[in-house]
């Protein structure tokens, strides 16, 4: 039965939920695995417990951009609620940090953390938007592990005439404008979209643009100390109280 206020789901639409629910199953039955492996293997090789804490952090980060794909279509849908509240965008960053950081680390690539304006809370829903801020962070720490060089990421906000701009920046000139414009793409065919969501380029980004939207918010290309990245701009919880 539908509640007052929700959106009906395209067929496709209630396909991929559907598929992503199911997706997310095995995912997180590998985690689970690999911990109580990891945790009953006294006996095993330090490379067979480096090899499950591999297998436990790839399908977790995994599970997380399906979660995050599935909660975007029941939030477009408004079968889940937003949970707004003020958000405190340096603390956000950092559990948003702290939950890439098994990610990060598999990759060799370091995490640098600018938390920006302390005392100006957004009105926000916490979970979906560090969702979307660690979804991001996939798709720049993949992008640094390519590099010749291993530069750190950052996850970085600042103020600015328009709001409190949060994101990810990187050393990669093109990352944002190209990421971006393949997320963009996706977004226009969408047998496309859970096809690539754990192995695409752009997979991070499409889903965090989508968890975005649900906050009326959008990505945008940004730049961050002469570091090139991806970010929203996020209106103070005082200003949309007073509205």
């Amino acid at each position: 039965m539908e509640h007052k206020g929700q959106t009906e789901l395209s067929g496709e639409e209630k396909l991929f939920l559907v598929l992503a629910e199911q997706i997310a199953r095995p995912f997180l039955q590998m985690s689970h695995l690999a911990e109580l492996a990891e945790r009953s293997g006294g006996s095993q090789s330090s490379a067979a417990t480096a090899q499950w804490q591999t297998v436990q952090t790839l399908s977790q980060s995994s599970l997380q951009l399906v979660d995050g794909y599935a909660l975007s279509l029941r939030l477009h849908a408004k079968l889940t609620p937003l949970n707004l509240e003020p958000v405190t965008i340096s603390s956000l960053l950092y559990d948003a940090a702290q939950q890439l950081e098994p990610f990060a680390r598999q990759y060799g690539v370091r995490l640098e953390l600018e938390p920006g304006p302390r005392a100006t809370p957004v009105l926000a829903d916490r979970s979906v938007l560090q969702s979307a801020m660690a979804s991001l962070g996939q798709v720049f720490v993949l992008a640094q592990s390519e590099a010749e060089e291993h530069s750190p990421v950052w996850l970085a906000a600042h103020r600015s005439r328009y709001g409190v701009v949060a994101g990810l920046y990187g050393h990669s000139p093109q990352l944002g404008v190209d990421s971006l414009r393949r997320a963009h793409q996706l977004q226009g065919r969408a047998r496309e979209p859970l096809q690539r969501l754990v192995s695409g380029p752009a997979a991070g980004v499409f889903v965090a643009d989508a968890l975005l939207g649900a906050l009326s918010s959008r990505l945008h290309i940004a730049r961050f100390h002469k570091l090139n990245g991806l970010a929203t701009t996020l209106q103070p919880s005082q200003q949309l109280q007073i509205v």
